[in-house]
């Protein structure tokens, strides 16, 4: 039986541990540090983890300059594992610090007034200066969530959702965070010339501050109710997070692998977290408890240890993003990022302290008429900004500049290129060269029911009309394909874990010798030219092994297999050796001539 992908392997440790103890120096020297809001735990965990890559500590470390895929770094399993298993966990645990004790039926009426409006128009407008500065879409919708709903937290929630790279999260979460300490600055001056009262400035600090902490120190400095509003406010946006989470699911569903289900419910089922799952049900945990328990001991401290891991889980996410974090890189794309960020967050300021000043003077029908229009000149512009035309032209920028695409980026990329008959061999290549899949693209691959033969499963992202497909093969350790050759041509790449390639020529009727054996280089293109090509893959190593493949047309048939007259070491095998063998053909998924339509994973069947 596989190991289930949530539990942690010996590989895994390395990088869970170095990402942890740097998650826990930064949550220390926060808590050491004389409070401030201007010091954030995930901020020094984010810039400790930074500090380690681009300093001379790197090598100290043992770690590599991180690549698309960061292999073959021994710490990259333990970071892939901490980014997503890891986020995962502590996003669950956010539910329970959800507090809804705050929330009168007055107040809670004008915060679901204004957030309503504010914050998907804060959504359109960043993603309207995004697509004029030719911004990555998931980096625009990290940026946009981060100023949407509660800074870092956010940013780490939907990075999986919106497939966004470890690098672009650390990109917004510094962003974010930097327009939060503007805030602390820029916030209480304005409600001073304004004239508005204490109460609704702390309310406003609520709705238009990114961190949570920051949030409340810019409504405390209001005075009066301030922080407390302030505190209301921004836990009614921090309950927004799931259904941001479920709307943005349906949104980003290219490059995922569909089931096949039909009809609203059954889509949103299909695309909802299943962390989110926890999330929501320690939200209603929380409410329960609160009112239920209210000050009993056992339950503030149950709701302190959460506080703890939840903080825990969440500096060692962001260190392990710090290590991912090439300053290099981040000076090329970080000026535009903030333009993104500053731009979502004037937007957001700017509307909920007009709205809110309005209501604030009985101008209940002037504030719904701002928001209103607000929201629809910042739809209006959305759509015009982003249609399939413009994105499409952006994408093509993007690759054309050798820019990494993820594999949703690629499969549009793909269908375009087909639907104008531009796709060769040429642009196949660059495809697979510059595909570099981003965080939860890769999740249909490991959890994949297919099977692809004995130590793997697969999954198809992309089948076009011209025959060719784009597939992930996921590969158990020391797995190992028998000798073969596929019924089509086939040109693949190694993103995760070593894998080793031996290439056989036919010498006899019943011989084949041992022409060729390497380990493939991460992004080093391996192409077989169908029946002729006959070759074996293997896992080297104790971690699983992904590759991406784009297969073409079927030739008709199924491919080749050669059984041996006894179990082959293939790791003792030299090149030269020959090997006595027997034709057959190959029944395995995928191979008999069945096409990338196999991959597909089938349809849930309604309860």
């Amino acid at each position: 039986m596989a190991r289930q992908q949530w539990i942690p392997s010996r590989t895994d440790l390395p990088g869970m541990g170095l990402a942890g103890l740097i998650g826990s120096c930064g949550l220390l020297a926060a808590r050491l540090l004389p409070p401030s809001p201007l010091v954030s735990d995930v901020l020094v965990a984010l810039l400790l983890g930074a500090l380690v890559l681009n300093t001379p500590l790197r090598k100290l470390a043992g770690l590599e300059r991180p690549s698309a895929e960061r292999e073959p770094d021994r710490y990259a399993p333990g970071l892939r594992f901490t980014g997503k298993w890891v986020l995962r966990a502590g996003i669950a645990l956010m539910g329970l610090k959800v507090q809804t004790s705050f929330f009168g039926r007055a107040e809670l009426a004008l915060i679901a007034g204004v957030g309503v409006v504010a914050l998907p128009s804060a959504f359109f407008v960043a993603h309207c200066i995004g697509g004029l500065l030719g911004v990555r879409r998931p980096l625009v919708d990290v940026l946009a969530g981060g100023t949407m709903i509660c800074g870092a937290s956010a940013v780490n929630a939907i990075a999986p959702v919106a497939g966004a790279h470890r690098e672009e999260q650390g990109i917004a979460i510094g962003v974010v965070f930097l327009f939060s300490v503007v805030a602390l600055f820029a916030f209480h001056p304005v409600a001073v010339w304004v004239g508005l009262p204490t109460a609704f400035a702390g309310l406003w600090s609520g709705l238009a501050v990114n961190d949570l902490s920051s949030a409340i120190a810019v409504g405390s400095q209001m005075g009066g109710q301030g922080g407390v509003m302030a505190a209301a406010s921004k836990s009614a946006r921090v309950l927004m997070l799931a259904p941001t989470l479920v709307v943005l699911s349906l949104l980003r569903r290219d490059g995922h692998p569909q089931r096949g289900r039909s009809g609203l419910r059954k889509t949103v089922l299909d695309q909802l977290p299943g962390y989110l799952l926890g999330y929501l049900l320690l939200a209603g945990v929380r409410a329960g408890g609160d009112r239920l328990l209210g000050d009993n001991a056992a339950w503030g401290a149950a709701l302190g240890a959460d506080r703890f891991l939840v903080d825990l889980t969440m500096v060692t996410v962001t260190a392990g993003i710090g290590l991912h974090l090439d300053v290099r890189r981040l000076l090329s794309s970080g000026a535009s990022a903030l333009a993104v960020g500053g731009g979502a967050s004037v937007w957001m300021a700017s509307l909920t302290l007009a709205m809110i000043s309005l209501v604030a003077r009985g101008g209940y029908s002037s504030a719904a008429l701002v928001g209103s229009v607000a929201l629809f000149v910042s739809y209006a512009a959305y759509r015009a900004g982003t249609s399939g035309a413009a994105e499409t032209r952006r994408l093509r920028g993007r690759f054309d500049s050798g820019a990494p695409m993820s594999l949703g980026e690629t499969t549009r990329l793909l269908d375009a290129a087909e639907h104008e008959g531009r796709l060769d061999d040429v642009l196949l290549r660059r495809a697979l060269v510059q595909v570099h899949p981003s965080i939860g693209e890769l999740i249909p691959a490991r959890e994949s029911p297919l099977h692809h033969g004995e130590g793997c499963r697969w999954v198809t992202y992309w089948e076009g009309k011209s025959g060719w497909a784009l597939v992930a093969i996921c590969r158990e350790p020391g797995s190992s394909t028998p000798i073969h050759a596929h019924p089509h041509r086939l040109l693949g790449k190694a993103i995760e874990g070593a894998v080793e390639e031996l290439r056989f020529e036919t010498v006899d009727g019943d011989q084949v010798q041992v022409s060729a054996r390497r380990v493939l280089g991460h992004n080093e293109l391996c192409e077989t030219d169908g029946l002729a090509t006959l070759h074996v893959v293997r896992v080297v190593g104790a971690s699983p092994a992904i590759d991406l493949q784009l297969r073409g047309p079927e030739q008709g048939g199924p491919g080749r297999r050669l059984r041996t007259e006894r179990a082959l070491d293939f790791t003792a095998l030299r090149v030269g050796e020959r090997v006595r063998v027997t034709e057959e053909a190959d029944d395995r998924p995928g191979h008999g001539g069945e096409g990338a339509a196999a991959g597909r994973v089938p349809p849930v069947q309604a309860a």
